[in-house]
């Protein structure tokens, strides 16, 4: 398998990152215009955040009401999150802290999958989360994350990744960034992905696990028998957001490979992309250029795929996600090798 690395130049970076579900929000720092950003809680609401710190905190009336410290409480790689009661006029603010990186997820406590359990992976450590739960959700500021080692009796079409939290998981108005295809597909497939917001559908409640760790978007895992996903950095995927991504350095990805499977199936997903940036992918001499709101799937049987995707952002609110599943009739166990400390958290 032969390889050529994305390229992830900031050439355009959103202004603006608050995505907005119907019983949450997601803010980042872009969001802050002079270090300030309102929000609400309909009803009551529940704060998480992916890091800690003492200047970055919620106010109101200019009181302090958390600090990200408190916010995170103990371990770093679970923010235990915070109520907030409610209230029109809460302030993120930012008091002192230069070019802070920061995911705050505010979610309805009457929202959908309310008490998920919720992670945050660091740089140099991944969480493996091992519980009943049928959703687990994962941020990050981080440039991509990996996702590996699924275990479980999934149910057909299980388990799935979805670019937001717990409460719009499952939301028929939001598409999967990944689906597995078999049982052996989710064991076996490590996707990466870009974005802020995880929230992985394991399909049913019981004992399941999966690792995520930080990465970089270069190189995805590619095999036959395996799925490799690609998405715009910040993609998200709702209908009822649609224009809206999360905040990302990198507006350009570029990959080209070759590699040899007994079929290859294309699932693909676009909004607003825009005539001047169409997102372009080749297999073997058959190029595509989708442009503007829509699908796309393909089959391809077996054979040597020479496959390469190009894409660079001009318009704020485009975005795409593109699932590449690769057949394998052997069944053949692929074993590839972790090169990151994990940290296990059990659900209880």
């Amino acid at each position: 398998m032969k390889c050529i690395a994305i390229f992830a130049l900031a050439l355009l970076s959103l202004s603006n990152a608050r995505v907005t579900f119907p019983n949450s929000e997601i803010l980042q720092a872009p969001d802050l215009i002079n270090n300030k950003a309102n929000f609400k809680c309909k009803n009551q609401c529940k704060v998480y955040v992916d890091r800690k710190s003492d200047k970055l905190m919620i106010t109101q009336n200019g009181n302090i009401m958390e600090t990200f410290n408190t916010i995170v409480s103990g371990n770093a790689f679970a923010p235990t999150g915070v109520v907030l009661p409610p209230g029109d006029n809460y302030v993120l603010e930012n008091r002192g802290e230069p070019n802070p990186e920061f995911v705050l997820y505010i979610v309805d406590i009457k929202a959908p999958n309310f008490g998920a359990p919720l992670y945050a992976p660091q740089e140099t450590i991944g969480v493996s989360f091992q519980g009943p739960s049928r959703y687990a959700t994962f941020l990050s500021s981080f440039e991509a994350m990996w996702f590996s080692t699924f275990a479980g009796a999934f149910p057909s079409g299980y388990p799935r990744i979805y670019a937001t939290g717990f409460d719009a998981a499952g939301d028929t108005n939001c598409h999967p960034v990944y689906q597995a295809r078999s049982q052996y597909n989710a064991e076996m497939s490590w996707p990466t992905i870009a974005t802020a917001v995880f929230t992985v559908d394991f399909g049913f409640v019981g004992p399941h696990n999966v690792s995520v760790n930080y990465k970089t978007i270069k190189d995805p895992f590619k095999a036959a028998g395996e799925s490799t996903v690609y998405t715009s950095p910040g993609y998200v995927g709702c209908s009822f957001n649609s224009g809206q991504n999360y905040y990302s350095k990198i507006s350009q990805v570029q990959e080209a490979f070759t590699l040899t499977a007994d079929s290859l199936d294309i699932d693909a997903s676009y909004y607003g992309i825009g005539p001047g940036e169409p997102f372009q992918f080749t297999v073997s001499n058959k190029t595509n250029n989708l442009v503007g709101s829509g699908t796309y799937s393909d089959h391809y049987d077996k054979g040597t795929y020479d496959v390469s995707l190009w894409w660079a952002r001009e318009t704020p609110g485009s975005s795409f996600a593109i699932q590449l599943d690769f057949g394998n009739g052997s069944g053949r166990m692929i074993t590839l090798a972790m090169s990151c400390i994990i940290v296990l958290i059990f659900a209880n």
